[in-house]
C-alpha cells in the first residue's frame, strides 16, 4: 500500500536525516581529519624529492651540511619547521575531531531534530484498518482506528535511532583517537630516523637514512589515511542499514493499516515495563542489601586494619610512595591547565617562581667573574628534581642577551665522547671534533666568548676503567677552555659525590654549588603560588581519626585536632625528603576536583607510613638502581660490568625491576633508565640505606 502523506513527509524527512548523518562523517572525519593526513602526505613527499642541483664538490663538513638537502642540518630544519608542524597540525584535528564526538557536540543536531520531529507528530491518529479478503465483493466503509503516534514513534522509532546515534558518534570519536595514535607513532618513526642522521658522518648515509625515513613514514600515513576513509564508509553503512531497519519496524503496522497489532505491541511493552509486587519487592531487598553493604564494609575493614596494626605493628602495604613508583596516572581528573602548573616554571610567570638567594648568590658571581674576563666554571649538583635547572635557567636569565649561551641535555645517544663532541661543534659552530683534545684546539677559530651549559652531565660518567678516563678527559678540556668558554655543568648528586671522591673536581671548577633538598616551608609556599595563579578555590580534607581511636575517644572535639592543611605539608615534608619534583607529584597525586562545585580543589590526606614497594629487594637489583642513579642510563652490558654478579647474569634482576615499574628500556642502543616518577623515592631510599 501507498503510504499516508503525514507518513511520506516523515519518510523524506528520515532519508535527509540520514544524508546529514552521512555529510557529518564526510566534513568532520573525510573533510578535516583526512585533508590533515593527506597535508602530512604531501610535505613528507616534496621533502623526499631530489635536489634540483646537487653540487658535485664536497669540502668541508660545512659544506656538506649546506649542500646536500637531507644532509644533518637540512634533515633538522625541514623535520622542526615542516614535518612536524604539519603532523602537529593534523593530529590536533584528529584529537578535536574525537573531542567533538565524544562529548556529543558534533551530533548534538541530529538529536535535537530527532526529538523535536517525534514532538511534532500527532498525538491521536486515526488509522484505517485494512479492509479483510473474505470474498465478498459488497463495498463496506472503512473503519478507522485511532491510534498513539507520537507514543508508538517514540518508543519503536526514536529511542532505538537516539541509540544508533550516540553508537555512531562513540565510534567515529575512537575512529579519530585511533588515529592520532597511529599519527603520533608515525612521528616517532620519523625522531628515530633523526637520531640516526645526526649519528652518521657519511653522507651517503645520511642520506640513505633520510629517504629510508621518509618513504616508511609516507607509506604509512597512506596507509592510515586508507584505512580510515574505508573505516568512515563502514560506519555510515552501518549507520544507515540500522537505523533503516528500525524506520522499517515502525512504519509497517501503518503502511500495512495493522492498528490492531500496534496497539497489541504497545500493551505489551507497557505490561514489559511495569515491574510486578514480587519484583519490586526483590529489587528493593537487593538495593537495601547494597546500601548496607556500602555503609558497613568501610567500617569493618578499618577496625580490622586497626586491630593488625595494633597488634603487628606494620604500616600500609600500598600507600602514594607506591603509587607514584608504579606511574599511575593519578591525576588525570584534574583539569589539564591544572596539571601544567606543576610542571616546569615559564620564566615569563614570575610568581611561580620562589628565590633561593643562597643558591643564586654564587652563581651569580661565578658570572659576573667570567664577564669580567677571569677563568672560572661553574658545578651545580643535586638531586633530580632539586631543581638545578631552574636554578642556573634564573641566573642566566638575567644576562638579558649579553652573552651567546648554548644548553646541550645529555641523553643515552650523548654519553660517547665522539657524540658529545659532534653536539659541542654543532652548538658552537666549530669544525668537526671527534674527541675532547680536538675540540680544546679547534675552540680558538670559534671567535667570541659564549656560555656552555650541560645538563645530566651524570651520563658521561660510568664506574668502569674507560668511563673514569673520559670523564677526566672532559674535565681536562673544561680546565682548558674556561677562558673563552663558560662551562656550567649540572650533574645528580650521587655521581658527583663520586666523582669528587676519585676526581677532586673541585680543582676544575671554580664554584661548586650544591643544591640541597628544601624546607616543608619552602615546598608550601612553592605549591601555594602554583595554586593561587590556577585560580582554583583549595581545602582540605580532614584525616579521619582511626575507628578504635574514635571508639576510645568518641567525645573528642573536631577543634582540638591539628589543622588539616599544616598536617599535610607536615606529611609532605617527611614524605619527600625535600625534593622538589616528587613534591609536586605528590600534590598531582593527592589533589582531586571538587565533583559538587566545580571551581575549587580537594587534597586529601597523606598516608602515616610509606609503602613497602622497595622492600623486598635483593642487594644486586639495589645494586642495579644505585648504577643507574649514578650514571642515569646504562646499558644491560655496562651493568653487568659495573655489578658483576655470577650465576645467570643481571639479566633476571633487570627484568625484575621492569615488572615492579622501577626500570625503563628503550630507545637506540636499549639503554635502561630509572623510570621518572620513581627517581626521588629510589634516590631517597637508596640514601637511607646509605648505599649512596
Amino acid at each position: 500500500m501507498i503510504l499516508d502523506p503525514q507518513l511520506a513527509r516523515l519518510a523524506e524527512w528520515f532519508a535527509a536525516l540520514q544524508g546529514r548523518a552521512g555529510e557529518l562523517l564526510d566534513q568532520r572525519l573525510r573533510g578535516d581529519c583526512l585533508g590533515g593526513l593527506e597535508q602530512v602526505a604531501l610535505t613528507l613527499e616534496q621533502q623526499i624529492q631530489p635536489p634540483l642541483a646537487p653540487e658535485e664538490a664536497l669540502v668541508t663538513l660545512a659544506d656538506d651540511d649546506n649542500r646536500h638537502p637531507l644532509s644533518r642540518t637540512r634533515w633538522r630544519a625541514v623535520l622542526e619547521h615542516e614535518i612536524r608542524p604539519a603532523i602537529h597540525g593534523a593530529r590536533d584535528t584528529l584529537t578535536a575531531t574525537a573531542a567533538s564526538f565524544s562529548e556529543g557536540m558534533a551530533a548534538a543536531g541530529l538529536l535535537t531534530d530527532l526529538a523535536r520531529t517525534v514532538a511534532e507528530e500527532p498525538e491521536i491518529y486515526f488509522l484505517e484498518r485494512a479492509a479483510p479478503d473474505d470474498g465478498d465483493d459488497a463495498p463496506t466503509e472503512p473503519e478507522q482506528i485511532a491510534v498513539p503516534l507520537r507514543r508508538w514513534l517514540g518508543e519503536v522509532f526514536a529511542e532505538p535511532v537516539r541509540g544508533l546515534v550516540e553508537e555512531l558518534t562513540r565510534r567515529a570519536a575512537a575512529l579519530a583517537r585511533d588515529a592520532a595514535a597511529e599519527l603520533e607513532r608515525i612521528e616517532t618513526v620519523l625522531d628515530y630516523h633523526l637520531f640516526i642522521v645526526e649519528d652518521s658522518r657519511e653522507v651517503d648515509a645520511r642520506d640513505e637514512s633520510a629517504h629510508t625515513g621518509l618513504g616508511h613514514a609516507i607509506r604509512l600515513v597512506r596507509a592510515l589515511s586508507e584505512r580510515t576513509a574505508r573505516g568512515v564508509r563502514r560506519l555510515f553503512e552501518w549507520f544507515v542499514a540500522e537505523s533503516s531497519a528500525r524506520m522499517d519496524d515502525a512504519l509497517a503496522p501503518l503502511r500495512t493499516h495493522r492498528p490492531d497489532e500496534l496497539l497489541q505491541q504497545l500493551e505489551a511493552r507497557a505490561a514489559r515495563s511495569r515491574a510486578s509486587w514480587l519484583r519490586a519487592q526483590r529489587d528493593r531487598a537487593r538495593l537495601g542489601a547494597l546500601a548496607l553493604y556500602g555503609r558497613a564494609a568501610p567500617v569493618v575493614r578499618e577496625l580490622a586494619q586497626d586491630v593488625r596494626r595494633t597488634f603487628t605493628g606494620e604500616g600500609p602495604r600500598v600507600g602514594y610512595w607506591d603509587l607514584l613508583i608504579a606511574g599511575e596516572n593519578r591525576a588525570g581528573s584534574l583539569p589539564a591547565i591544572y596539571r601544567r602548573l606543576f610542571g616546569e616554571v615559564p620564566l615569563g610567570l614570575s610568581d611561580l617562581y620562589q628565590h633561593r638567594l643562597r643558591l643564586e648568590a654564587p652563581c651569580r658571581e661565578v658570572f659576573q667573574t667570567w664577564l669580567a674576563g677571569q677563568r672560572v666554571a661553574l658545578l651545580v649538583t643535586g638531586d633530580r628534581g632539586a631543581g638545578k635547572r631552574t636554578l642556573v635557567n634564573r641566573v642566566r636569565a638575567e644576562l638579558h642577551g649579553e652573552l651567546p649561551v648554548h644548553w646541550i641535555s645529555m641523553g643515552p645517544h650523548l654519553a660517547s665522547e665522539a657524540r658529545l663532541c659532534a653536539a659541542l661543534c654543532e652548538a658552537t659552530g666549530a669544525p668537526y671534533a671527534g674527541s675532547f683534545r680536538e675540540f680544546a684546539r679547534t675552540v680558538p677559530l670559534i671567535g667570541g666568548r659564549r656560555v656552555l651549559i650541560l645538563e645530566n652531565a651524570e651520563q658521561l660518567f660510568v664506574r668502569t676503567p674507560e668511563g673514569l678516563a673520559r670523564m677526566q678527559a672532559f674535565l681536562d678540556l673544561v680546565r682548558g677552555t674556561d677562558e673563552a668558554i663558560l662551562w656550567v655543568v649540572l650533574m645528580a648528586a650521587p655521581a658527583a659525590t663520586l666523582l669528587e671522591t676519585c676526581l677532586r673536581l673541585p680543582l676544575y671548577f671554580g664554584q661548586v654549588v650544591h643544591v640541597p633538598a628544601e624546607s616543608g616551608r619552602f615546598i608550601e609556599s612553592m605549591i601555594r603560588s602554583r595554586h593561587r595563579v590556577s585560580g582554583f578555590g583549595l581545602g582540605f580534607r580532614e584525616r579521619r581519626a582511626p575507628a578504635l581511636q574514635r571508639l576510645r575517644r568518641p567525645f573528642t572535639r573536631a577543634d582540638m585536632l591539628p589543622d588539616p592543611g599544616e598536617e599535610w605539608f607536615t606529611d609532605l615534608e617527611r614524605m619527600c625528603g625535600g625534593n622538589l619534583r616528587q613534591a609536586l607529584d605528590y600534590w598531582l597525586l593527592s589533589a582531586r576536583l571538587d565533583a559538587k562545585t566545580q571551581h575549587d580543589i580537594l587534597v586529601r590526606p597523606l598516608p602515616r607510613r610509606r609503602g613497602t614497594a622497595l622492600n623486598d629487594l635483593s642487594l644486586p637489583q639495589r645494586q642495579v638502581l644505585v648504577s643507574l642513579v649514578q650514571h642515569g642510563a646504562l646499558t644491560e652490558g655496562q651493568l653487568q660490568e659495573i655489578v658483576r654478579t655470577t650465576a645467570g647474569g643481571i639479566g633476571p634482576e633487570i627484568d625484575d625491576l621492569r615488572r615492579r615499574h622501577l626500570v625503563d628500556q628503550g630507545g637506540p642502543g636499549g639503554f635502561l633508565t630509572l623510570r621518572p616518577t620513581a627517581v626521588g623515592p629510589v634516590t631517597h631510599d637508596l640514601r637511607w640505606r646509605s648505599m649512596i
